[in-house]
């Protein structure tokens, strides 16, 4: 008669997806409508020590809000790398760092006026002054303006139409954004984007919900948890037939 046969069960070990959880992140931006500071959003891998902060997979989005400007992905996800966790393991607080954004959006503006010049200099045109208008035919040669430094300067000023806070225009800097390539809202265009808030509002409270819940599951004593190494392997017997 044939021995039993021996069944081992794979053991669970490491997945990407039980790594991975929602959070949400508060910025300096701070109004009667968002106390905290305009909220966002992310995707975030866990750290597998459950020491270091979870940092986003993927984009920032902004959480159930609109403005007529978004600082560029990367900065986000350096500034929030810079941040100091808040008051649970998925709420976190922030400073973007319009500094340094300003800094770099300094330079390329600088190094565009200068092929700007270069370019007008063998076509034997007037040489272009810092923060002129460029004519036609030099933009056709080196493109159009990097973003002005003065669209970060702004923000960092707290220019409220540019954070999403008032719906009244800022014209100069719109037409900045308009020169540098860069998409804004206008009023009338937030308005009829209410549908599309709304709904992210209402995915917003259930992601607050989820989390809410798998917190409350995990106990008082949770923070970002280790990964699981795996369960011993179950063995399991079945006899086969003669």
């Amino acid at each position: 008669m044939p021995s039993p046969t021996r069944i081992s069960s794979p053991a669970e070990g490491w997945n990407q997806n039980k790594q991975r959880a929602y959070a949400f992140w508060y910025d300096q931006h701070k109004s009667p409508q968002f106390p905290d500071g305009r909220p966002w959003w992310s995707v975030v891998e866990r750290a597998a020590d459950g020491a270091a902060m979870p940092m986003p997979v993927g984009e920032v989005q902004p959480a159930g809000w609109v403005a007529p400007w978004f600082p560029p992905p990367h900065l986000l996800t350096r500034s929030i790398g810079r941040a100091k966790p808040g008051s649970s393991m998925y709420e976190h607080r922030f400073i973007i760092d319009y500094g340094s954004l300003a800094a770099d959006d300094s330079n390329s503006m600088r190094e565009y006026y200068r092929r700007a010049a270069q370019a007008a200099a063998q076509l034997k045109e007037p040489i272009p002054q810092y923060g002129q208008d460029i004519s036609w035919g030099l933009a056709q040669i080196i493109g159009t303006p990097p973003r002005s430094p003065k669209i970060a300067e702004a923000a960092l000023a707290g220019d409220e139409w540019l954070l999403g806070f008032s719906d009244e225009i800022n014209k100069p800097l719109a037409r900045l954004l308009d020169m540098g390539g860069e998409k804004f809202m206008t009023a009338a265009e937030a308005d009829k984007t209410g549908n599309v808030v709304q709904e992210m509002q209402k995915q917003l409270d259930e992601l607050r919900a989820m989390i809410a819940a798998q917190i409350a599951a995990a106990g008082p004593q949770a923070t970002v948890a280790a990964p699981r190494r795996g369960r011993p392997p179950k063995t399991q017997t079945a006899a086969t037939g003669a």
